[in-house]
Order: structure tokens, then sequence, then C-alpha cells
């Protein structure tokens, strides 16, 4: 394997793993292995895959609210500010898009064990829009009884008539976005409320004791040094909130902040030489108060955060996905709907699936899943690949794990890969090349035969 393959190998030599083992963090991409159809086939191939029955077996949904108080610099995916009247009209659309499939055979088939209500900012919506989806969602779609159902969401303008409202109509998770309590961080950022308002929101949300409460921090912004980073850890915690997610900035190119950056106008954010320190030091907290690890980036405290939805996206769940800009997937096909808020009302006013992009998988999807799924929770059982790839594809990747066992990004042992914390914090760069090697040997193999 050796040449061929010698660029995923990590860089070792007693260096570093966290600071040192690759130049960049890959990304997993979405629509890898898909086959996007043209424009012209969507509605048609839309009716087939909703006109028919799909397998069994768990599955999502997920709304998407495009719309929020203010552009956060370091965020890519701002597209709409809230305005009253554009919200009012958007719940509508969201509950006609949700209405008109909920009866079609191939979401009735399977209860939906996990909807995220996420953008966006859905609590830039109104008490009364936010009840209206969520009360859709529980009248018309096939829910578990044990469905986990999460609103995301920021402190600004999240009130607590907004509280108690998603509350009442079947909320029982909130995702709070809060990156940072350091006042100056999070001015910086755009984050207008200070670390007294945040930490007294997250009170009085959690004294409420109805919903799972998680934390979503991020680490690597501007100003904020190792020990702003660790006040984070401790404030957050001493919340008692059922989970916490750690997330490191991805300095997207074109993002007010990355702008800023260049210009001079803040200071430049932590390497990507640097912020594996902050993840280790977040793995570290977590494990002396005997959290338990879901995944590579959350943590749970309370049986009552289970990340249901997060996980479940990752083994390639079903997820039946509504409004503009949202993504998801049925079976072999995956889907976006258009994030140009005109076209969606036009098309759902036509009677039209207001899709962006339609794709079909091939065949080695089920194995890119089951590849994500397992470095997402920081295992892999090698023989269970084997079965899925076959044994001499996954015996091929074997040279691979030894050199990044050497490099100290993981442990193999009775064919079970164990990720340490330094492969945790890369574990991107580790899915992309399974996914690489894989592809090429498996197609490599359909060709010569």
């Amino acid at each position: 394997m050796g040449g061929e393959f010698s660029r995923y190998f990590a860089n070792g030599n007693g260096l570093n793993p966290l600071r040192d083992a690759f130049s960049r963090r890959s990304a997993v991409m979405p629509f890898r292995g898909r086959q996007r159809l043209p424009a012209g086939d969507f509605q048609s191939t839309w009716q087939q895959i909703i006109s028919a029955l799909c397998p069994p077996g768990k599955r999502l949904a997920y709304i998407h609210v495009p719309f929020c108080a203010n552009h956060c610099l370091f965020c890519g995916f701002y597209r709409n500010a809230y305005i009253p009247d554009a919200g009012a009209e958007y719940a509508a659309l969201v509950v006609e898009e949700i209405r008109r499939e909920a009866s079609s055979p191939a979401l009735r088939n399977s209860p939906i064990h996990a909807v995220y209500l996420g953008g966006g900012t859905p609590t830039a919506l109104s008490a009364k829009e936010l009840s209206r989806i969520l009360s859709t969602v529980r009248s018309e779609l096939p829910l578990a009884a044990d469905c986990e159902i999460t609103v995301e969401g920021r402190i600004i303008h999240f009130d607590s008539e907004k509280i108690d409202t998603c509350l009442e109509a079947g909320a029982n998770r909130f995702s709070i976005g809060v990156q940072s309590f350091d006042t100056t961080v999070r001015r910086r950022q755009g984050r207008r409320a200070s670390r007294e308002e945040a930490v007294g929101f997250l009170e009085d949300l959690r004294d409420r004791d109805r919903a799972a409460l998680v934390i979503d921090l991020l680490y690597g912004l501007p100003g904020q040094t190792l020990e702003v980073w660790q006040q984070d850890l401790h404030t957050a915690a001493a919340l008692g909130p059922d989970g916490i997610d750690l997330y490191g900035l991805n300095l997207i190119p074109g993002t007010p902040l990355s702008t800023a950056i260049a210009a001079g106008k803040f200071p430049a954010a932590p390497g990507l030489a640097d912020i594996g320190g902050f993840y280790e030091a977040g793995a570290a907290f977590f494990r002396r108060r005997n959290w338990r690890q879901i995944s590579n980036n959350h943590w749970g405290r309370t049986t009552r955060e289970r990340n249901l939805y997060n996980l479940l996206i990752k083994e390639g769940a079903d997820c039946i996905a509504f409004g503009s800009g949202a993504g998801g997937s049925i079976g072999n096909v995956s889907y976006a709907l258009t994030g140009d808020l005109a076209q969606y009302r036009e098309d759902l006013r036509a009677g039209r699936k207001p899709l962006g992009i339609l794709a079909i998988s091939d065949a080695l999807q089920p194995l890119r899943n089951f590849v994500t799924a397992s470095f997402e929770v920081g295992r892999l059982d090698m023989a269970a690949l084997g079965e899925l790839a076959g044994d001499e594809a996954a015996a091929s990747l074997a040279p691979l794990l030894v050199q990044w066992e050497g490099a100290g990004l993981l442990s193999f042992i009775d064919d079970i890969v164990e990720l340490t914390v330094a492969g945790r914090f890369w574990y991107a760069n580790l899915i992309s090349a399974f996914h690489d090697i894989l592809e090429h040997r498996l197609h490599s193999a359909v060709d010569a035969a």
C-alpha cells in the first residue's frame, strides 16, 4: 500500500498528533458518490419516491428555518434576516408542505425517531409560528412514542413565551448556540447577550426541567485563549445541562469573520496547530467529571440526553426534509430544497416539491455510512467492515491503520479500531481516507471484472 496511499499517512516521528498529524482538516462531503439528476426530472422522480413504501428502519425529520436575528461573523450559512410578515408566511408554507406529504406511503411506513428544527435560527420565529410548525409535526407525522424533538436556538429573542410555547407543542430537547460565555469574544462575533445574560437565560431554561438542555460551544475564536476556553467549559458544566457540544471553528473564506481577520480588524484566530489543544482540554475536562462521550464532539451528563438525531444521520437513516434550504434522504435518493425563499414559495403554491438538488447514491453508500458512523463514535469493527466491503478490501487498510497507530491516532486490537483523543480530533481526515481508499479498491475491482 505504501506509496499508493502514503498521502493519507499522518505525520509521526515523535510529533504531537493533536498539533501535527495533518496539515489541514478534511471535510466529509454529504453528496459524495451521488449522481445528480437534471432539474427536468425532479418532480416525476420525487412522486415516484414518496409513492413507494420504504424498508422499515429508524427515520428522521428535519425542518429548516432560514432566518436569523443577525449575521454572526463566523457563520457561513446566513441567508435571511427575520421579518415578522416573512416569518408568518414561511411558517404557513412549511405547514402546507408537511401536510401535503404526511399521508404518502414513503412517510407513513416507519415511525420517525428524531425531529430537528434547525437553521438559521428557528427561535427567530414568533411563538405562534413555532407552535404552528411543531404542532403540525406532532399531529401529521408518524412519530415514535419516544421521539426526540429538538429546537435549535440562540439566546437573543428566545423569551419565556417562546420556550413555553415550544414545550407545550412537544419540543423535548433544546440545543442552544452559546459558542462562548466570554462577553468580549461573544460581542466580537455579533452575539449581543453578555455572559451574565447568557447564564441567566440557560438557568431559566434548565430550571423548567421539562426538556433536555444542550449547550453548543465553539473553540478557536479570535481572542479566545486556552484560559478563556477553560472558563467557558467550567461555566457551561456548572449550569448542569444534559449535554454539551464542542466544535472547532471552521474559518470559511468569504465570511465576515474571515474578511475582518484578513483586514487586520480582529486578532487572528488560533491556528490549526493550536486548536487541537482546545479539544484535548475539553475531552479531559469531561473525562475527569465522568460525562459520557456520545460522539467525537458531544458529551452527555444525564440519561435524558441521547443526541439521537445526530447519531442516526451519520448512520444514513432516512431523513424527511421540509423548508427552504433543508436537506434529506429517502432510500438511495438524497435531496436538498431550494434555498431561494421566492422559489420555495412559488414551487409550493404551484403544487411542486421545491427541490434544488436531487441525487442518486451509488452502491457504496451503505459502506460510507458504516465508516462515517463508526468513526463518529470513535471505534470501528474491521470484521464488520470486511462483511460490507469484502475481506480483501478491508485487509488492504491494515498498513494505514498501523501507520496511524504509530502516529498516535488510534489503537488496533482484536479487529477493533479505537480512536485516541487525537484521532477523534482528526476523525474527518480518517473518514475521508477510508472513503477514498475503499472506493478506489472496489471501483477498480469492478472495472477489472
